[in-house]
């Protein structure tokens, strides 16, 4: 069997390549990055580092890698591949599937009719859709009747964390890259529509997947970033720190009280379902060998408090449920406040907060109205983290 996987970052070339490599899989990279390429072809191999669990570590060799540019590598790759898995970003899916479908398309011109499963591993809502959507604006009429019976795009869960090497621990290899104990990666089954399910192991190729994707946003990426603004206005650099904090932490189990309810009435999952995912959740955040910076998970805070992201989205679905989200309303209101001077995300959001107030704010940027009980909300918590000399150097 042979994969190509999209993104050479730490899922894919961590977790991802991991899972296939312990299958015995041949596998090929393509990444945009040149200096990453590079690093690629100048190491044989790399280890992939089970954090916590070195006897698990994997070692990755005897890959190809090549840049995403590379017309003729594509060429070679789409005749042989059974299974391409992308880990690029949600908002670079466009972008790929244009790439994928112009490929696709010369294929076609060259009279071979490439098959194959594709499957999305971002932290995205509608990957597979908007990746399909991307790739057949590349195709015809004609075109687009072939790739749709040939190639089936379906979606998985990335429920594993990959991260930077532990604190104190030197790293040799640039390659190499540090991943969570947790070895399950669900996919749609039901997506798959010409190809039979691949028989590998790890890999849950389910008909019951569901809501899983607005499960694991909602639960994991709300819950990750109230540990990270709140953490950051105290001043704390990593999440298990912040997650483990004696101030945070029943901020967050009263948020994951608040998540686990407003899924299971908006989404319509089973309890036992949400609060798997919760428990998986906030075991992985409250992990001290899992190494992520809290500046990493605020960045671009503009995007994060949209009207249907990770904040006011699960907030307003709690309220649809009958539910004060007292803790979103106390993470939304340290978004607000997220200040790191590094990132023109939180650059701009400070102009706005200082120069229009925060009324503004919620309206332009979280987009709702400030008259409306989660505004009146956000501004008690506001007033409530001001108080308790969270918010410094304003009245």
């Amino acid at each position: 069997m042979h994969a190509t996987i999209i993104g050479g970052g730490r899922i894919g070339r961590g977790f991802v390549a991991s899972l296939l490599k312990r299958n015995h899989v041949e596998i090929t990279f393509f990444d945009t990055d040149q200096e990453l390429v590079k690093n690629f072809e100048q190491h044989s191999s790399y280890t992939v580092h089970v954090l916590g669990n070195e006897k698990e570590n994997t070692i990755i060799n005897e890959y190809k890698i090549n840049h995403i540019n590379n017309s003729q590598a594509w060429a070679d790759e789409l005749t042989k591949t059974d299974i391409i898995f992308t880990a690029v970003g949600g908002k670079n899916l466009t972008s790929l599937g244009k790439i994928i479908g112009k490929n696709y398309q010369q294929a076609l011109a060259r009279e071979d009719v490439p098959s194959f499963i594709l499957v999305t591993c971002e932290n995205w809502m509608t990957p597979a859709e908007d990746l399909q959507q991307a790739i057949e604006t590349q195709l015809a009429d004609a075109e687009k009747y072939i790739f749709q019976r040939h190639v089936d795009i379906t979606q998985a869960v990335i429920r594993a964390s990959g991260t930077s090497a532990p604190n104190g621990e030197e790293t040799i290899n640039p390659l190499d890259t540090w991943v969570q104990d947790y070895w399950v990666l669900p996919v749609d089954g039901k997506r798959l529509q010409n190809h039979q399910k691949p028989n590998l192991q790890y890999f849950e190729f389910r008909d019951d997947f569901g809501e899983m994707l607005a499960q694991k946003i909602y639960t994991n990426n709300t819950s990750v970033a109230l540990i990270a603004y709140l953490g950051y206005l105290k001043g704390i650099n990593y999440v298990a720190d912040a997650a483990n904090d004696s101030d945070i932490e029943p901020i967050l189990e009263m948020g994951y009280e608040e998540i686990n309810q407003a899924l299971i009435y908006s989404l319509g999952v089973s309890e036992e379902s949400q609060l798997e995912f919760s428990r998986v959740a906030e075991a992985k955040y409250k992990d001290y060998s899992i190494v992520d910076e809290v500046i990493r998970i605020g960045r671009d805070p503009i995007r994060k408090l949209a009207s249907d992201d990770r904040l006011i989205g699960p907030a307003n679905m709690a309220m649809d449920a009958g539910v004060n989200p007292k803790a979103i309303s106390l993470a939304t209101a340290a978004a607000i406040y997220f200040d790191y001077p590094k990132d023109p995300s939180s650059v701009e959001l400070k102009r706005i907060r200082e120069t229009q107030g925060i009324d503004a704010v919620l309206e332009e940027v979280c987009g709702i109205s400030k008259e409306s009980t989660l505004a009146n909300l956000i501004k008690e918590s506001i007033s409530e983290l001001k108080e308790h000399q969270w918010i410094k150097g304003e009245a």
